[in-house]
């Protein structure tokens, strides 16, 4: 009898384990945690904008903010929110060339060349900001993917002559050197509506003749200071400057840059950020 008891809880116990006897009828069971979303992480890229010139258009960088979630890669959601035009620049003397119902398809990858697919909307582009904003993306993707030697633009799953009638899209576009694309000078530091402490320590680069450019500060009540700076190596060098402000008063102030023509000393490119200083 001892024996036969035993098999029997045994048995049982098993059943019990292997889901062979059904729950307690009274007894509700316990709901499932909610699956979670994906969380989205705040990353800063530097995304490429067109600057306009005295007499030219110029590609600049400013580092922006971007949201994306865990699972998603920057590459992507950076880009797509640039070609659907989502993206636009802090610094209002920047512009995003890309919009007007234009979308980013797919993107993938051939060695070091990046396919980029696009649906094209309507684009206000002549020859030479066709190129700007061509260069948006080139450039864009290469800093936050430096394994990028080129990128192949498509529209609609094919390749095209052109984005809107001007520049060949048909091979690999290269970023080209900085020296052809870049603005010649830029601020780094203040950026564009920070606060700061004082003293203020101004920050850039710039590729420029003879390594030489003007700054000009403009500050509350019309007060203003003006001076000349250094980068550490003349164009074709993309060298870094600084240039001490000193001790400001609390307040507004707007710092301009300027690249004089080595032809005839007229304004050839600048940058200019406004910025304020707390008390």
């Amino acid at each position: 009898m001892g024996a036969t008891v035993t098999v029997t809880v045994s048995l049982a116990v098993a059943l019990a384990l292997s889901g062979c006897v059904g729950p307690d009828p009274g007894v509700s069971p316990e709901p499932s945690p909610p699956a979670s979303s994906p969380s989205a992480e705040s990353v800063s890229v530097d995304v490429y904008f067109s600057h306009a010139q005295p007499t030219e258009f110029t590609l600049i960088g400013e580092p922006q903010p971007v949201d994306v979630l865990a699972d998603a890669e920057v590459l992507d959601t950076v880009l797509a929110a640039l070609v659907d035009g989502e993206l636009q620049p802090i610094d209002p003397d920047y512009a995003n060339l890309w919009g007007g119902g234009s979308a980013l398809l797919s993107t993938s990858r051939a060695g070091d060349v990046l396919a980029v697919d696009l649906a094209v909307g309507e684009l206000a582009l002549g020859a030479e900001s066709e190129g700007i904003a061509i260069a948006q993306l080139v450039w864009t993707a290469v800093g936050i993917d430096p394994s990028i030697a080129a990128v192949q633009l498509t529209i609609d799953g094919a390749v095209a002559e052109t984005l809107a009638g001007h520049v060949d899209i048909s091979s690999p576009i290269p970023p080209g050197p900085p020296e052809s694309v870049l603005t010649p000078v830029q601020i780094t530091a203040p950026l564009e509506g920070a606060t700061v402490m004082s003293p203020v320590v101004a920050a850039g680069v710039a590729c420029v003749f003879e390594a030489a450019f003007l700054w000009r500060l403009e500050g509350p009540g019309g007060s203003l200071v003006e001076g000349s700076g250094m980068a550490g190596e003349a164009c074709p060098a993309r060298a870094d400057w600084q240039v001490d402000l000193g001790e400001l008063a609390p307040g507004d102030y707007v710092l301009t840059v300027l690249e004089l023509s080595a032809k005839d000393g007229s304004v050839s490119s600048t940058d200019s950020k406004a910025f304020t200083v707390s008390g």
